[in-house]
């Protein structure tokens, strides 16, 4: 039996009251009371057991290592690269080792250059994965050090960053903000020194990019400016217009140039005696199935974008290829006139 509270009570007295007096209490006022007994009445909540909490995914224990790079002497001065890395025990994969940090150190073990580098996990396995090599510039105009870092995942051709450190004005720092492309590192070529007479003449030294166009590689040049501190394109091309000279696209030598067996029998392409669609009318030159089809050159305009932690190098839009068709020498260009001696953009 359910209890009935104060004010209950007195309802409910206040009912029986008025039956003693000969009046039956309303049932209004019965259910009025019994409501109110009701509502305020305890209510026991049904007990659910509580499902034990799912087990947070342990991390594995990781192992961590150092590898030393040099000494390396330059500028009268002596510097150590430190890579420190962590393994996952018990695994060997591109992504069961991951680079933590990178230091370069002097002779006193100050720290001149320190930087880290992400290594998150996720199922067992570093997610990304960072790894650097290092090797020393020795140039005519000045040497350093050369530091390549990459990570997996990234896209394909995803060149960088490269950074250069020297000895600034006696100081240790770098030469020029990290250099990204699309493409790969080339090879480091010091300065040609030449006597003219009395006169020594220095070259400036240089890194080669094999930067990616779209169809092909090119090799640029990178001009390394030690005094300075600062990296510069090497190659400039200049060319007369209505309006002036105007810099446009350098000729360059093609590397990993790969063409698709043509399908059709037959067709055309728009084949220039410049590489510039103001100078004269194209010949119509005709590709066989059967053709002899050599690609000799390229144009490319190449730029070096500064940005405000980096700089890329990019490649402009419009690639003209100059080829032998048969016999017949001249420049194509445009989608379609690539595609007819099979050559497809990619990347």
């Amino acid at each position: 039996m359910q209890l009935l509270t104060a004010a209950s009570w007195l309802l409910f007295a206040s009912a029986i009251l008025s039956a003693g007096c000969g009046q039956t209490p309303s049932p209004a006022l019965i259910q009025s009371a019994n409501l109110h007994s009701v509502a305020t009445a305890p209510i026991q909540q049904p007990i659910v057991p509580t499902p034990q909490s799912a087990k947070a995914p342990v991390s594995p224990k990781l192992e961590a290592f150092e590898e030393r790079k040099g000494p390396f002497t330059f500028s009268g001065q002596i510097f150590t690269v430190v890579l420190r890395s962590l393994r996952i025990p018990g695994k060997r994969s591109d992504f069961s080792e991951a680079l933590s940090s990178l230091d370069i150190i002097d002779a006193g073990d100050v720290v001149q250059h320190h930087e880290t580098f992400p290594h998150p996990i996720e199922n067992g396995d570093f997610s990304e994965s960072c790894s650097a090599s290092v090797n020393q510039l020795r140039g005519s105009n000045g040497s350093g050090l050369l530091i390549d870092t990459g990570c997996l995942p990234s896209a394909p051709l995803s060149g960088g960053p490269w950074r250069i450190f020297g000895v600034i004005n006696g100081k240790f720092a770098p030469v020029g903000k990290p250099l990204y492309a699309t493409g790969e590192m080339g090879d480091f070529i010091p300065g040609k020194i030449s006597k003219i007479g009395n006169l020594t003449q220095i070259l400036a030294d240089e890194l080669r990019i094999r930067l990616f166009t779209g169809y092909f590689f090119v090799s640029v040049p990178v001009r390394v400016n030690w005094r300075e501190g600062k990296l510069e394109l090497a190659q400039h091309c200049m060319y007369q217009t209505g309006h002036g000279f105007v810099e446009g696209g350098c000729e360059m030598q093609v590397e990993g140039l790969e063409r698709v067996h043509l399908d059709q029998e037959i067709t055309f392409v728009r084949m220039f005696t410049e590489s510039n669609e103001q100078i004269g009318p194209p010949a119509h030159i005709v590709v066989k199935k059967e053709s002899n089809v050599e690609v000799l050159a390229a144009k490319v305009f190449v730029t070096l974008n500064e940005g405000k932690d980096s700089l890329s190098l990019d490649v402009g839009e419009d690639i003209w290829v100059k080829v032998r068709i048969d016999g017949k020498e001249g420049w194509i260009h445009t989608a379609e006139d690539l595609q007819a001696i099979g050559l497809y953009q990619s990347g």
